[in-house]
């Protein structure tokens, strides 16, 4: 019963993020009030939200403290739940910042989707290990994109702009090596005038995904 609570507040939040990310076109006094009332309406229901996970949260201390099945059961669940994008994580890892070396206000996004750049580094960097990938701090999940959308590039449905920052988290030792050994990517943006910046780091922090796509089409095979 408390993980059905759990998806239901989930499904919820996604909800209510679309809401909050809509603007009025409206110019009319009492659409744009009504709109503004919504808004505020889903400021609280969010609020709400988060009071009730933390409760389910606590109910699920409370009585996995008392069953052996349920402590493998909820073992079972936070697994799943950070596989899939829903919990915040840090670990050691490699933080690369990738900005334009050109001439003042030259977008980089043509250049950098053009030739799949992030693309290669994201597949790159899960080559040699990486667990958890972010960009511009949009956590990267199964789903997730990488696409030019006009002049801007879109990452998991949202809009981001240089510089571009991408963290992992993974194997120090090996994202090393990565960067020493492992590829050229760098060397290729240098000369497409795309600088790189690149750090390790004992402590990434990666946040949970904010949203999902909805599934429509599939189902669970017995």
């Amino acid at each position: 019963m408390i993980f059905i609570v759990f998806g239901i507040a989930i499904g919820m939040q996604f909800h209510f993020e679309i809401v909050k990310e809509f603007t009025s076109p409206y110019t009319n006094e009492i659409e744009t009030q009504e709109l503004t009332d919504l808004k505020k309406t889903t400021e609280n229901m969010k609020v709400r939200i988060e009071d009730l996970k933390k409760q389910i949260d606590t109910m699920e201390k409370e009585r996995v403290v008392e069953s052996v099945p349920l402590q493998k059961l909820k073992g079972n669940v936070d697994e799943y739940k950070m596989i899939a994008g829903y919990t915040n994580v840090s670990g050691p890892g490699i933080n690369i910042v990738l900005d334009s070396n050109l001439e003042e206000n030259k977008n980089i996004a043509e250049i950098i989707e053009g030739r799949k750049y992030l693309v290669n580094l994201v597949n790159e960097l899960k080559v040699f290990g990486a667990e958890v990938i972010s960009i511009n701090g949009n956590r990267l999940v199964s789903r997730s994109e990488i696409a030019l959308a006009g002049n801007h590039i879109n990452v998991h449905g949202k809009p981001i702009a240089p510089p571009y920052v991408i963290q992992a988290i993974g194997n120090v030792d090996r994202f090393k090596r990565y960067v020493d050994h492992g590829t050229i990517i760098f060397e290729l943006m240098e000369s497409n005038g795309i600088k790189s910046s690149i750090k390790f780091s004992n402590n990434i922090k990666i946040p949970a995904s904010t949203k999902e796509k909805p599934m429509q089409f599939l189902k669970a095979v017995e």
